[in-house]
């Protein structure tokens, strides 16, 4: 059987080689990275290995790497936060998810890579394609551990068990390579995140975190995800783009208070007036060294761990060590439910960052009605003034999706100057934005449009409302997961036979945690159609999006985002179980052109209605002196009176109708078969 599952591997990968080779053609947006794999190639050779895996990530597994640590990027010329890289010596391929497709087209080396539409038809899965290529050479393929997680190399290593191979650890090949016109690493200083934003001591989260760790049995957890870092230690950075980061790992032992917390940074970037009270300060380079002394402490029985952090760090704990099942880090599963100083911090930035987009929308609208031009570029830029106008504003918490046209049909569109499409009041126009603050982080999306929308576009918008309002309106008991509400965000697309991709998969949620001044995408609760096993319940405190979408590829996209924090609602009278329920707290007009009100049940209509009611109220007197805002929000939050009492009912034109002879017809065929 295996056998047979190799060669249909094989035929398939071959297809796509073929596929790819044959309609190459380069451009000036590909990078020509032919020297590159001819020197990585050598030093394969010289390290015995016949694949090279290269994946986006740093040490940390960080989501956003500083420029420093984009090895994946400078190996293949492609940008896009998610896709792996394998090198053998004969191709080299890269996967990544629909997101990027159109973004790897335009910037992947076609000559000399093969790009690879992950979960497409006809296309491998990376592992299956390394088993297949490790199986026509008698090298073994090998990566960098400390790139690598657990859980992806214990994957690979029991598909390649099937052929006698094992991944072969290897130095950063990479960096071997990367001599020249690399980036420096960052040397920006650590900086105390102030009690007044932080609601807790060091102390006190160390408390806590330690609690969970007594409650499993652990001695020891060893932390590597710069978020959890962060938030613990009461720190903040800009080692990373888009993120309050510092590179770091930390030691946590259940008996802190005598034996303290061991945090590892570069000594360079944090003062001695910075450093957190009753944590010992070690270089970062110190980390291997004494998670090794950790590791075969005799004292130390039990080391609890994430199942995300690098296979370097799990090559140095004894198995009999290892807390299991791996889990989630103590601190990840603590620091999503926020504190009540973090929960209020969370509310009051979205009212100042509402300002900034209404700002931003009331003069993007006055651009176009006077007749001058702007593109995405010009527009996220724009938008990026008015957000520093913002108290306590630090620095966007993304790069902005800003697409213009069949161009937000891209879920993850990246605009860049030379290539930025004009906004017209001709087609669609979706602003996915997010922003820093000191007391929070947001990430928000409306799509507009600033002329007459297309049916379809409306019905689509509509659609996609009605997921977000129905999502924004469950009730649901305490312990409940995420993908048990994914259907809410979809059954009115499914109505006219439309849905969206993310949140398909393990790897991608469509509703995502978002953190306190840390990172907008963050565990372990979400909202998604796919299993993981790391998902785990909503419970009060925790931050989401809300985020349904609906993409038609060459003509337009749509997606509407809200962030909203889980609170509790009432209590059973019958057998005391807790509910829980959603508040919104994103106070930004949906687009009201946009919609569709024959399509709305009343409910939905109220809904709508008193939103827009309650964001008037709190954003007029605060754009007071800006008569385009105030005209853009006047516009949008105007009341909706229903056209039509008409029941919401599939699109024609998207399942096939029958007549009633017709499936008379079919009845009688049936029984006779019968």
């Amino acid at each position: 059987m295996f056998l047979f599952t190799l060669l249909l591997i094989t035929f398939s990968s071959s297809f796509v080689n073929g596929a790819d080779q044959n309609t190459c053609t380069p451009t000036s947006t590909q990078k020509n990275t032919s020297t590159i794999l001819s020197n990585l190639r050598r030093e394969m050779q010289n390290e015995g290995i016949g694949i090279y895996v290269i994946f986006p990530d740093d040490e940390h597994g960080s989501e956003y790497t500083q420029p420093y640590d984009k090895r994946r990027d400078w190996i293949t010329g492609f940008s896009g936060s998610a896709g792996i890289a394998v090198v053998s010596l004969r191709t080299a391929a890269l996967w990544t998810d629909s997101r990027y497709f159109t973004q790897a087209e335009e910037q992947l080396d076609c000559a000399n890579w093969l790009l690879m539409r992950d979960r497409n038809p006809g296309v491998p899965m990376l592992i299956n394609w390394l088993v297949s290529e490790a199986n026509q050479t008698t090298l073994p393929p090998g990566t960098t551990a400390v790139f690598t997680t657990t859980s992806w190399w214990t994957s690979a290593n029991t598909a390649l068990k099937e052929i006698g191979k094992q991944l072969r650890p290897v130095d950063d090949l990479v960096n071997r390579i990367w001599l020249s016109e690399r980036p420096e690493q960052s040397q920006n200083s650590i900086v105390t995140h102030e009690f007044q934003y932080a609601g807790e001591t060091v102390a006190q989260k160390l408390n806590r975190t330690t609690n969970e760790l007594k409650r499993r049995g652990a001695t020891t957890t060893v932390i590597s995800a710069l978020d959890e870092i962060a938030w613990l230690f009461n720190l903040r950075g800009s080692d990373i783009p888009y993120n309050p980061f510092f590179k770091s790992y930390a030691i946590v032992h259940v008996d802190y208070e005598i034996n303290q917390p061991e945090l590892f940074v570069n000594l360079a970037q944090l003062s001695t007036s910075q450093r957190p009270p009753g944590v010992r300060i070690f270089s970062y380079s110190m980390f291997w060294s004494h998670l090794n002394a950790t590791a075969t402490n005799a004292s130390i029985s039990k080391i609890w761990t994430s199942a995300k952090v690098s296979q370097a760090i799990f090559n140095l704990i004894p198995n009999n060590k290892l807390l299991l099942p791996l889990t989630n880090s103590p601190v990840q599963r603590t620091k999503a439910r926020k504190n009540p100083v973090e929960r209020k911090g969370m509310q009051d930035c979205q009212i100042r960052d509402a300002v900034a987009r209404m700002k931003h929308l009331g003069w993007l609208e006055q651009q176009l009605n006077d007749g001058k031009s702007v593109n995405e570029t010009q527009s996220s830029e724009q938008l990026l003034v008015y957000q520093k106008q913002q108290d306590k504003f630090q620095f966007p918490s993304f790069r902005p999706i800003s697409a213009s046209g069949d161009r937000a049909a891209i879920v993850h569109y990246s605009a860049i100057p030379a290539t930025a499409r004009l906004i017209t009041k001709n087609g669609i126009y979706l602003l996915d934005a997010g922003s820093q603050y000191l007391d929070c982080t947001t990430d928000i999306t409306r799509t507009h449009h600033f002329g007459t929308a297309k049916d379809l576009e409306k019905r689509a918008y509509t659609r996609v409302l009605q997921g977000v309002l129905d999502i924004a309106d469950a009730v649901f008991p305490a312990g409940t997961y995420g993908r048990s509400l994914d259907h809410l965000g979809r059954m009115h697309l499914y109505r006219d036979g439309m849905t969206f991709g993310h949140g398909y998969n393990e790897d991608k949620e469509d509703i995502h945690g978002i953190g306190h001044f840390l990172s907008v995408h963050e565990g372990p609760q979400r909202i998604a159609s796919a299993y993981s096993e790391y998902e785990e319940a909503l419970a009060d405190g925790v931050f989401l999006s809300d985020e349904p979408g609906f993409y038609k590829p060459g003509d337009f996209g749509i997606r509407i985002e809200d962030d909203m924090e889980v609170i509790l609602a009432n209590r059973s009278t019958y057998d005391n179980t807790q509910y829980l329920r959603f508040n919104t707290i994103t106070f930004v007009p949906y687009e009201r052109s946009l919609i569709d009100v024959t399509l709305l049940t009343n409910a939905q209509l109220n809904t709508i209605n008193q939103y827009h009611v309650k964001v008037a109220q709190i954003l007029e007197p605060l754009l007071i002196g800006d008569d385009a805002a105030l005209n853009a929000l006047r516009t949008r939050t105007a009341k909706l009176d229903p056209l039509s009492t008409t029941t919401s009912k599939p699109s024609n034109k998207a399942f096939i109708s029958i007549s009633s002879s017709s499936l008379i017809t079919l009845i009688l065929i049936l029984i006779h078969l019968l």
